[in-house]
C-alpha cells in the first residue's frame, strides 16, 4: 500500500531534469510506502537507547506524519528497541539530559533579505545550543546530522566547524556518475549509488564492518563533506567537484577535491557522531514525473541497503548497545 503526497516543497521538479531536455521534467506528485516493513534480525538485548528527535527548528519533522518520510525510520527504531521523543524548545543540557541520541534531520538555514538587496543566510542554531550539543556527545550521546544542499545547506556549519567537520554548500558533481542536469536553470541534482565495488563505501569503517551487510548505497545530491580520510562510510570519487551555490553552468565557479565524503562517522569524547550529506538517503518517497519515471528517495528501494545502513548506524550511535572503548 502506498499513501500519495504533494511535495511542492521539496521542489524536485527544479532539482531533477533529463541531461540534455531544454526545460526540466515536472514532479508530479510522490509516494510514501505506509506498509514497507524492512526484514532484519532485531537485537535480542533490550537496550532501552532513548532517541530525541529535534522538530524545534525547521527541520523534517515539522511536517506531520507520512509527509515527513520518516516513517520508515521511526518503524525501524520502534521494533529494534529505540524509544523516540521530540524536542519542542531550544536544544540544552536540560533537553538533552535524558536521551542517548540526538537526531537533527534537516537543518535549513535562516534567509534575510537586507534592505540593499543581500541576501543573508543564518545558522537557527544558538551558540548555547552548539555547546549544549558539543557536550552532550562528548559526555557519551551519539548524534545523527543531516544536510541537504543549497540554499538550505549551511544551517548547521556552526555545529560542524565545532566537530572540525569541513562542509562545501553547493552541489557535488562527477562525471564517473549519472546526473540528471538542468542546463538552463544551471542547478543539478546528482545521483550516486556508493557501493563497496566501485571503492566509495568503506567496508572497515566499524559502522559497516560490525553490522549488517551493506553492499551499495542510494545517494541523492546533497553537500560535500570531509573531516580525516578514516571518518569517511560514503566517498565521492576522487576529483569530483562542488559546484558553489547549486550552479553547474558554463563558466560556474567550482571546486574538486580527491576527499569529498557523502557520509562520515568519528568518536568524539566518549561519543560518537554522524553527519550525511543528504537528507533523503534514509526517507521513504517514491518520487514521480510527467515522464513516467519514478524515484526511490531512498530506504524503501529493493535495490539499494540504505535501511540496513540506518539499522547500523542508530546502533553504533547508541552508548548502551555494544561496547565504548
Amino acid at each position: 500500500m502506498k499513501k500519495t503526497i504533494m511535495l511542492s516543497v521539496l521542489a524536485a521538479a527544479v532539482l531533477l531534469a533529463p541531461p540534455t531536455a531544454a526545460a526540466p521534467k515536472q514532479n508530479v506528485d510522490a509516494e510514501a510506502d505506509i506498509d514497507y516493513r524492512h526484514d532484519f534480525p532485531l537485537l535480542k538485548k533490550q537496550h532501552g537507547t532513548r532517541v530525541l528527535i529535534d522538530r524545534f527548528h525547521e527541520t523534517i519533522y515539522q511536517e506531520e506524519g507520512f509527509a515527513t518520510g520518516a516513517h520508515v525510520m521511526l518503524e525501524i527504531m520502534g521494533r529494534d528497541g529505540f524509544s523516540v521523543a521530540y524536542a519542542d524548545a531550544a536544544l540544552s543540557a536540560a533537553t538533552l539530559e535524558d536521551s542517548d541520541v540526538l537526531i537533527i534531520h534537516g537543518l535549513p538555514n535562516e534567509k534575510s533579505e537586507l534592505p540593499n538587496g543581500a541576501v543573508f543566510w543564518k545558522s537557527p542554531l544558538s551558540g548555547e545550543e552548539i555547546e549544549a550539543i558539543v557536550r552532550f556527545v562528548d559526555n557519551g550521546g551519539g548524534l545523527y546530522l543531516s544536510l541537504s544542499h543549497f540554499p538550505n545547506g549551511s544551517g548547521a556549519a556552526p555545529l560542524l566547524e565545532a566537530f572540525a567537520v569541513k562542509f562545501r554548500d553547493g552541489y557535488v558533481y562527477s562525471e564517473e556518475y549519472p546526473s540528471f542536469n538542468d542546463p538552463e536553470d544551471g542547478r543539478c541534482s546528482h545521483y550516486f549509488g556508493m557501493s563497496r565495488e566501485d571503492g566509495t563505501l568503506n567496508p572497515e569503517h566499524p559502522l559497516i564492518e560490525n553490522g549488517l551487510k551493506v553492499e551499495k548505497v542510494d545517494y541523492l545530491c546533497g553537500a560535500a563533506i570531509f573531516r580525516e580520510p578514516e571518518d569517511a562510510v560514503l566517498s565521492f570519487p576522487p576529483g569530483t567537484a562542488n559546484h558553489f551555490h547549486g550552479k553547474a553552468s558554463e563558466g560556474d565557479v567550482y571546486e574538486t577535491s580527491d576527499h569529498y565524503a557523502g557520509m562520515i562517522a568519528f568518536d568524539y569524547g566518549k561519543g560518537k557522531v554522524v553527519v550525511s550529506g543528504d537528507q533523503g538517503m534514509f526517507r521513504d518517497f517514491i518520487f514521480t514525473f510527467d515522464t513516467g519515471e519514478r524515484v526511490y528517495v531512498t530506504i524503501t528501494s529493493p535495490d539499494n541497503d540504505n535501511a540496513n545502513l540506518f539499522v547500523n548506524m542508530m546502533r553504533w550511535l547508541s552508548p548502551k548497545i555494544g561496547t565504548r572503548e
